[in-house]
C-alpha cells in the first residue's frame, strides 16, 4: 500500500477517472521530493489548465467534451494555504499518509494485523473556519478518494492482484528500474526513485 502511493506514474495507466477528466496527466507539472534518507516523500502535482493536445491525443481515456450530470465531484475551489499545487501526497515511514487532492483532504493510516493482511484507516478532515459550502465540498470529492471512492476502489483490486502474484514467488525478487536506479529529487513522474528509497532505508533499518 505504501508502493502505491510512492509510485506516481500508475494513476494515468489505472485511474480512468483521472485521464478522462484531467485530474492527473503526464503532462502536469510535478515534483517527487524524499527526505534524505529516502524514507519518507512527496508526491506534488499541479493540476494543468490548459490542456495539451499533443498529449492528450495520446490518452485513449481523456474525454475533453466529457461532463458529469452533477459537477459537484469537480467543483474545486482554490484554497491560498495550497500555493500552487492540486495534489500534493506525503508518504511518512513506516505506515502513515496524508493526502491533499483538490479539496479533500484526509490521512490513512496502515495498521498490519499478520503478513497477509492490515486494517487501512481513512481519516477525512476540514478546518474549522469551513463555511457550510466548503465541507459539503470535501465531503462530495471523498467520494473520489476516500476508501470506497471511485478512485481508490482501483486500488483495493490491484494491490490485491499484485499480492497474488508475489506470493508465487518464493525468492520474492522484485526490480525497479523505470526511470533508472538512482534515489533522488525529481520534477517528472515516470520513475520508481520513492519507491527504490523506501526500500533503501528499509533495508538499512532491517540490518542493524
Amino acid at each position: 500500500m505504501m508502493e502505491n502511493i510512492k509510485d506516481p506514474y500508475h494513476p494515468g495507466l489505472l485511474h480512468t477517472w483521472f485521464v478522462t477528466f484531467g485530474l492527473w496527466r503526464a503532462d502536469n507539472q510535478s515534483q517527487l521530493i524524499m527526505d534524505s534518507h529516502g524514507r519518507h516523500a512527496c508526491m506534488i502535482s499541479r493540476r494543468n489548465q490548459v490542456v495539451d493536445e499533443t498529449v492528450a491525443s495520446a490518452a485513449s481515456t481523456y474525454r475533453a467534451n466529457m461532463k458529469l450530470h452533477d459537477p459537484r465531484m469537480l467543483d474545486v475551489v482554490h484554497e491560498p494555504w495550497w500555493g500552487l499545487p492540486t495534489v500534493c501526497m506525503t508518504t511518512i515511514f513506516p505506515n502513515v499518509i496524508f493526502q491533499q487532492q483538490v479539496n479533500s483532504l484526509s490521512t490513512r493510516q496502515i495498521v498490519p494485523q499478520g503478513p497477509d493482511q492490515f486494517d487501512f484507516i481513512w481519516t477525512h478532515f476540514g478546518f474549522e473556519e469551513d463555511t457550510s459550502e466548503m465541507s459539503a465540498r470535501r465531503l462530495q470529492q471523498a467520494n473520489l478518494f476516500g476508501p470506497a471512492g471511485l478512485v481508490s476502489a482501483d486500488d483495493g483490486e490491484v494491490i490485491e492482484y499484485s499480492q497474488d502474484g508475489l506470493r508465487q514467488d518464493e525468492a520474492f525478487a522484485t526490480l525497479c528500474e523505470l526511470g533508472g536506479t538512482a534515489v533522488e529529487n525529481t520534477n517528472h513522474m515516470v520513475t520508481e526513485t520513492l519507491i527504490r528509497g523506501m526500500y533503501r532505508y528499509w533495508r538499512q533499518v532491517m540490518e542493524q
